[in-house]
Parts: structure tokens; sequence; C-alpha cells
């Protein structure tokens, strides 16, 4: 009996050489191990990584030039490109790791809010942190999680308390719009319908653990 590894299948044959694939019977030309090849997280979702690659690269090309057209005397674009490349950082640490990756992705996302705020604040509140920083990073964050969930297998309860917690973030952005303290409208719009949908998702398609995450979380 003989073999053809790259078939996986076994042939009673008196030729050497597979009549499916023409490959040299018990041998392997692309792999000489007997164990199948087993994907990685990377080749499995390729095309995840393409999606997240195209949306970062569009992000820092409408930032920069949005700062470029709009104020050119703060160069705040530079803070997007900082917090594109922490994601980045954040998001190749919790593949290899698989550790509180939500809870790492949470972290990060106030992070770049607080730090952008105080970043705007010291260098003269020219206001481009709650009128661009805050509104596009609820924006990135919600859409990110919400691609991830399609292709990692998260657990429920932690993507729906971290998503509904970053949604309600996405939220802020009304408070501003309702008293006229933000200069730009659009941002900080989009981030409250996007947040409004978040919510409204959770609430029809996880309405069980919705609830209990929230109740559990917030003991109500």
């Amino acid at each position: 009996m003989k073999k053809c590894y790259k078939c996986n299948v076994d042939l009673n044959i008196a030729n050497n050489t597979c009549p499916l694939c023409h490959n040299d019977l018990g041998k392997d030309k692309e792999n000489n191990s007997v164990f199948p090849i087993i994907p990685t997280i990377y080749t499995k979702h390729n095309l995840l990584y393409k999606i997240l690659a195209f949306l970062s690269m569009l992000a820092i090309v409408i930032c920069v030039f949005i700062n470029s057209v709009v104020n050119k005397d703060v160069s705040w674009s530079l803070f997007v490109i900082a917090g594109i490349t922490c994601f980045w950082l954040t998001l190749t640490t919790a593949i290899k790791t698989r550790n509180n990756f939500m809870r790492l992705l949470f972290g990060e996302f106030n992070l770049v809010i607080i730090s952008s705020i105080l970043w705007d604040y010291f260098t003269g509140f020219y206001m481009w942190s709650i009128n661009y920083v805050l509104p596009l990073t609820c924006i990135t964050y919600i859409v990110a999680m919400f691609i991830m969930r399609i292709f990692f297998k998260f657990y429920i309860k932690d993507y729906v308390f971290y998503i509904t917690l970053n949604s309600f973030i996405g939220l802020v952005p009304a408070i501003l719009l309702i008293f006229d303290i933000v200069t730009v409208k659009w941002p900080s719009m989009t981030s409250v319908i996007i947040s409004l949908f978040m919510i409204s998702l959770m609430y029809v398609f996880n309405k069980k653990s919705f609830k209990k995450e929230l109740e559990r979380r917030f003991h109500f």
C-alpha cells in the first residue's frame, strides 16, 4: 500500500505517482512531516487584517488631510497615528497572549481619549480632542470590536460588556452637541449614531446576556 501525502489517500497501485496530483507516492514535496499543516491565526484571519490595515491607513490619510486643511498650527494628526500604532501593538500582543484582550483594548481606548484631551488642554485647547479624537476614536474601536467578534470567539459576556461600555462613551459627544460645545458636528453625530446602533444591536440580539451582564457589573 502506497500513500500520497498531498492528497492524504492510500493507493494500492503499481505506479510511483499519484493519479490525482501526480506527486511522488511516499514523498511529500511540500512538507516532509506526516503531521497536518495547521494554519496560524494570521493565515486564518488574513481578511480581517487586510480590513483593519485598510481602515487604519484610511483613518491616517483622512486625519492628516483634515489637520493640514483645518488647523496647520497644531499637529494633532500625529496623535492619531500614535493611537493607531498602539492599537496594532495591542492587537499583536493580544493575538499572541489571548488573555484579557477586551480589557486591554478598552484600557487603550480610554488612554487615547484622556491623553488627547490633556494634550489639547495644555497646548492651548484648540478643541481638536473633542471635535475629532473623541468621536473618531469611539467609532474606530466600536467598529474594530464588532469586526473582531465576527472573526474571533470572545467570551460573549466580555464582548457584550465592553462594547456596550464603549458605545455609552460614544454617546458623550451627544452632550457636547446639545450644549453646542463642539465646533465640528459631523464626527460627534456619527459617533452618536453608531453608538446607538450598537447598543440596540446588543439589546436585540444578545438581550439575555446584555441584561445579565449589566446587572452583574452595575448591581441593579
